[in-house]
């Protein structure tokens, strides 16, 4: 690993927009192109990047519409600071009107209840609704497993055990009536006196935002010990140790965090029970009880139901197979579907950076696809355009109230030849690379890095949806 300086960092994150494909390479393939139809299914920073590359890398040719069952997206970037009060959920709320005015992106709200056809493809829409169109494209991000106490049998108790890790996702209580999840959290959190505990749980890897339950601790303690003057919290993490930026966050939680979080590896979750006086007693798979008044448990991660619907998601998998070369399904028999986020398996970390990098990837290959100048073939034996395919995982963690730390790593595309259960004999995946800059993080929280975290992710913002 070769460590960078900030500098390089802010050079390297900024830059990532233009990491996946240069679009200049795509000129000469766009004279074919004749107006097919693509559907986005999830307008996060997966969908909305890929919805606006194709408008824009195909001279505005390929006709996209975008269906999300949200009228505009919140960001799970910087999410956090809403619970310590940094933000305001406006602050995070990104408008799908600039891919629509600036791009001429079609964004339907609805939710995607099937997919049928093969070369014309009619995608069906909750209230009835439906699209004609020639390819499809999945973004549909995440779900959550059941967990026995908190989701089962299509009940949940998010109104009182908030997972805050679909930052927009709306939850009716009988408190505050209709809330998102971050803000329900944020009052919890507000609500609670001196001396307090805090339970929160590390979801099993992978999982969303590599980073994001650490920073989550960190903030949470942060709050705790500057406006509760003092109170507990307990991280439960199912894996033997901090998962990334292990030196960073064992230093703060040993550190500056020592009275106040107590980090327990191996905790794997088995059941939360919630009393009718609002107590909650979570159980983990080794016998122990944590007993807590505010609980965030963020549950582990699938793909988005849609996903499954389809077909896409092989038995026992969590996540959907694609080939990142052009991020097609690699189900065998369900080619034809691309599926770009946090919902596929490509070995990639799951996050807003990584889907936008991702997104890029997947539009110049519909791109070829429909100008007829290759075949989803010929982009998995394209020995030049292989080798330009780097995507690039970025991101910012607030560790207090005003500091931050950062990571970032860069992934190249490797062929692996005779792989199984995979369409074709040849079949890629995303590796680290091993050059200069590959993948790094900073050597320590700063004021530096806090404000720097705001550029980075208005850029990322602007990149994905304006």
């Amino acid at each position: 690993m070769t460590q960078i300086n900030r500098r390089d960092f802010i050079k390297l994150s900024s830059a990532s927009a233009a990491l996946a494909i240069a679009p200049s390479i795509l000129k000469a393939e766009v004279a074919g192109i004749l107006g097919e139809r693509v559907v986005i299914i999830g307008g996060g920073f997966a969908g909305a990047t890929l919805a606006k590359y194709l408008r824009l890398w195909s001279n505005e040719k390929i006709h996209v519409t975008m269906i999300d069952k949200e009228p505009d997206h919140v960001s799970c970037v910087l999410s956090n600071l809403i619970l310590n009060d940094r933000l305001k959920l406006a602050d995070i709320t990104q408008s799908y009107a600039p891919l629509q005015d600036n791009y001429g992106v079609i964004v339907k709200q609805g939710v995607v209840t099937g997919v049928a056809g093969d070369a014309v493809k009619i995608v069906h829409l909750e209230n009835g609704e439906t699209v004609e169109c020639d390819y499809v494209a999945l973004a549909p991000g995440i779900e959550f497993m059941d967990l026995p106490g908190l989701k089962e049998d299509g009940i949940n108790n998010f109104d009182k055990v908030p997972h805050a890790w679909i930052a927009g996702e709306k939850t009716q209580t009988e408190e505050y009536g209709e809330i998102t999840q971050t803000e329900l959290l944020r009052k919890q959190l507000q609500g609670m006196n001196s001396g307090d505990t805090f339970i929160m749980t590390v979801p099993e890897s992978p999982y969303r935002c590599p980073p994001g339950p650490y920073e989550r601790a960190c903030v949470v303690a942060d709050y705790i010990q500057r406006v509760k003057g003092g109170g507990t919290v307990i991280v439960l993490d199912p894996h033997a140790d901090i998962t990334i930026e292990k030196e960073t966050f064992n230093k703060a939680f040993k550190g500056i965090y020592s009275e106040t979080v107590q980090y327990v590896p191996n905790a794997k979750l088995q059941s939360i029970e919630i009393s009718s006086n609002g107590e909650k007693v979570v159980k983990t798979t080794d016998g122990e009880e944590y007993t807590a008044n505010v609980v965030n448990i963020i549950p582990t991660h699938k793909a988005g139901k849609i996903v499954e619907t389809l077909g896409l998601l092989p038995t026992g998998k969590r996540f959907s197979p694609v080939d990142p070369a052009s991020y097609e399904s690699a189900v065998p028999g369900k080619s034809g579907f691309y599926i770009i986020g946090d919902a596929n398996d490509s070995g990639q970390p799951k996050s807003g950076h990584m889907a936008n990098s991702q997104a890029k990837v997947c539009a110049d290959a519909i791109i070829r696809v429909i100008a007829g100048k290759s075949t989803t073939e010929d982009l998995v034996h394209d020995p030049a355009r292989l080798s330009r395919i780097k995507t690039n995982s970025a991101c910012y963690s607030p560790i207090t109230y005003d500091e931050a730390s950062w990571l970032t790593a860069v992934f190249g595309y490797e062929t692996v030849i005779n792989s199984t259960e995979l369409v074709g004999d040849t079949f890629g995946s995303m590796k680290v690379v091993s050059e200069s800059f590959s993948s790094s993080h900073s050597p320590h929280w700063s004021r530096e890095n806090f404000d720097d975290m705001f550029d980075w992710a208005n850029s990322l913002f602007s990149n994905s949806f304006r």
